[in-house]
């Protein structure tokens, strides 16, 4: 099996916690490269005592001619200059969520990667989880009849007010960090873009949305309703709504490989669970990127269109939530 060899772009940490350990569990993917301009990334690899390249900046990742593809968990305001460098590198991308700070800086990145012909690819790990899959089915097979409302949540806790989420120049705030999965979760579930929406943000003394409240509008009597926030305990679920029943995913976006449970509750309030047996969603998601990068085909689960209708969405939350009205898409 051809393998995709990998550098990471920085040693922040959810690439040395979570990403790396999933591309070394990739059957498909190999990480070869690892760049890093602190001492952070020299001290990781002593430590884990993998064996792969450290390169002191960017551009040397980039120039490493045995690295085919980059991971970039960058601050959000540096994924379309990285992208873009990568592109014109030749590497194909694995871009962390969100894509960039804006629907017309998202669409000219990708753009700028399909033109040079790589890959470019979100990186919605949740979507790969096989818990989907049965809420997937679940639905299809009429569990809650004919689903009405999605509410998601997805709340923790930042005090730091020098940590990246909390600075406005770095692309901070909840709507960009957790609320976007909440707004991806609703659109996927439904089908469709939203008609409208409407956005509440509380503002934190840095200056970043700490707290904020969207409904989205789907028209025919479908909506969604979410809540993101800094400064709440960590929560993460998802209720679908309809007709008949209600899904209630109590995990909903990050699992790692423990076995979870859906619950649906039916018309007469009978609950019932559904188990479902853990994977790793991060190492699901590195191999389907992966497969793309053999195969010279753009992303099929996160597709470009799904990343620009997520950014669109979360372009008009944040003017409905400035402006105080609702925004139609």
């Amino acid at each position: 099996m051809a393998k995709v060899r990998m550098g990471v772009m920085s040693a922040a940490n959810i690439g040395r916690k979570v990403v790396i350990p999933s591309i070394l569990r990739a059957e498909n993917a190999e990480l070869v490269a690892l760049a890093s301009s602190s001492d952070a990334g020299a001290a990781f690899l002593r430590e884990t005592e993998l064996a792969v390249r450290l390169h002191s900046s960017y551009e040397a990742l980039l120039a490493d001619p045995e690295v085919d593809a980059v991971y970039i968990p960058l601050p959000n305001h540096l994924h379309n200059e990285w992208s873009k460098q990568a592109a014109d590198a030749g590497k194909h991308v694995l871009c962390e969520k969100p894509a960039a700070l804006d629907a017309a800086e998202t669409a000219d990145m990708i753009e700028h990667c399909v033109e040079r012909g790589v890959v470019w690819m979100e990186a919605f790990m949740y979507r790969f989880h096989p818990q989907w899959e049965t809420v997937r089915r679940l639905l299809a097979e009429g569990a809650v009849g004919e689903l009405r409302t999605v509410r998601a949540v997805f709340t923790f806790t930042v005090r730091d007010p020098a940590n990246i989420r909390r600075r406005p120049e770095y692309g901070g705030g909840s709507l960009y960090d957790v609320g976007a999965y909440c707004v991806n979760v609703s659109r996927w579930m439904l089908g469709r873009p939203p008609m409208s929406v409407s956005g509440i943000s509380h503002a934190s003394p840095e200056g970043v949305d700490e707290e904020f409240l969207g409904i989205l509008d789907f028209g025919s009597g479908q909506s969604a309703q979410f809540v993101s926030s800094l400064s709440q305990p960590y929560r993460h679920e998802v209720q679908l709504l309809g007709t008949e029943g209600t899904i209630t995913v109590p995990q909903a976006f990050v699992l790692r490989s423990d076995d979870v449970a859906v619950e649906v509750t039916d018309a007469d309030w009978e609950t019932r669970s559904v188990a479902v047996a853990g994977d790793d969603e991060y190492r699901l998601e590195v191999e389907d990127f992966a497969r793309c990068v053999v195969a010279g085909s753009q992303p099929q689960v996160v597709s470009h269109e799904d990343t620009l209708w997520n950014m669109r969405t979360i372009d008009a939350l944040y003017t409905s939530a400035r402006e105080g009205r609702a925004v139609r898409l």
